[in-house]
């Protein structure tokens, strides 16, 4: 039976295809040399339906929001045309990691309005209280599942839950190589900074684990952690508690934080009160920084920012993200946060 969410975008409209010489994927076999992952929290995509389970009442026709069919069929279609914008030299995204979406069935009408039957899901439902997970795209030509985890954080505070963190192994059809993705929306500052440093440490200490368990089994493992941290790049729980670290030229580092950079030349992917900060980032082992198989360059990491996705505030003289709501009014926009995207070559 066909995805209700997916029949409705067909039946209006609301799906656009991607052009003509994107519409097919390369065949298993042909990696290209060069090749991009994106990451991209798309701020509340919800569908319409009010889940008993869940607080989100506010994303329903009759809520607060009023998240009518429509506002939600143009959500996908700003999300989608976003990314297929990612067409630069490096194509669309083969893997693509997504923060704040609800459900399996949003998901998918994502995937499809990207890229019509291109793309596999790794997704579960998660414990958040809001309804919204983690979800993983990737390429089904090029990429095949190997072994996925959604992995519980152990949290310190006696009844605080969260997000899962996803962890796919993904195997690449031509080289036969593995990529072991860690998907990550850490708590929220919400009641202050400080007084929630410990949820975030405590997601740091979970991934940690798992990322030791991974290279304990595999040394030179090749591994790419992305997310919505809710921190900074030069906070605790990314500098001590996990262990990433700015590239500074030394051999295995073990884990290096890409955005870094980024982060100390005043750029980022979200706005608080006007001032710009990197709270979404990608990690990568420095057995990615090698140039074999599969590699990258600390410099290929690039905040991925287009003018239509974008508002002018004249107070302040700046753009912002043009969000999809601003409190309680709804503008229509994109996401209030910016995605990143990750150029990757494969060494042949």
């Amino acid at each position: 039976m066909m995805n209700k969410l997916l029949y409705f975008f067909l039946a209006f409209g609301l799906i656009t295809c991607a052009s003509k010489s994107n519409q097919s994927s390369l065949p298993p076999g042909e990696m290209p040399d060069t090749w991009s992952l994106a990451f991209y929290n798309v701020e509340n995509l919800f569908d319409t339906k009010n889940d008993s389970k869940t607080d989100d009442e506010d994303f329903t026709p009759a809520g607060a929001n009023k998240w009518t069919p429509e506002r939600m069929g143009k959500k996908i279609t700003n999300l989608a045309k976003v990314i297929r914008a990612m067409d630069e030299g490096a194509g669309i995204p083969l893997i693509i990691g997504l923060c704040e979406v609800e459900n399996d069935e949003v998901t998918i009408a994502l995937a499809q309005a990207i890229r019509p039957d291109t793309y596999g899901i790794v997704h579960k439902e998660s414990p958040d209280h809001r309804g919204i997970d983690v979800a993983l795209l990737y390429d089904k030509s090029q990429f095949k599942v190997i072994s996925k985890d959604f992995l519980s954080i152990d949290f310190s505070e006696k009844g605080y839950t969260s997000r899962e963190i996803l962890y796919a192994q993904l195997r690449c059809s031509a080289s036969k190589e593995d990529l072991h993705v860690f998907v990550n929306h850490w708590p929220s500052r919400r009641g202050g900074e400080d007084e929630t440093e410990q949820r975030r440490m405590d997601a740091a200490n979970t991934l940690k684990k798992k990322v030791d368990e991974v290279r304990s089994k595999e040394p030179t493992a090749q591994i790419i952690i992305m997310g919505d941290f809710n921190d900074y790049p030069d906070n605790r729980s990314l500098t001590t508690s996990l262990g990433a670290v700015a590239k500074d030229g030394k051999e295995d580092q073990e884990l290096v934080n890409l955005a870094y950079a980024l982060d100390k030349a005043n750029k980022g992917t979200y706005t608080y009160k006007g001032d710009w900060g990197m709270l979404d980032q990608i990690i990568v082992s420095d057995d990615l920084l090698k140039k074999k198989g599969i590699y990258t360059k600390a410099e290929s990491l690039q905040i991925f920012r287009k003018d239509f996705m974008m508002y002018y505030d004249k107070n302040v003289k700046d753009s912002f993200p043009n969000r999809t709501y601003g409190r309680d009014k709804y503008y229509g926009g994109y996401s209030d946060h910016l995605p990143l995207r990750l150029t990757l070559s494969t060494h042949h």
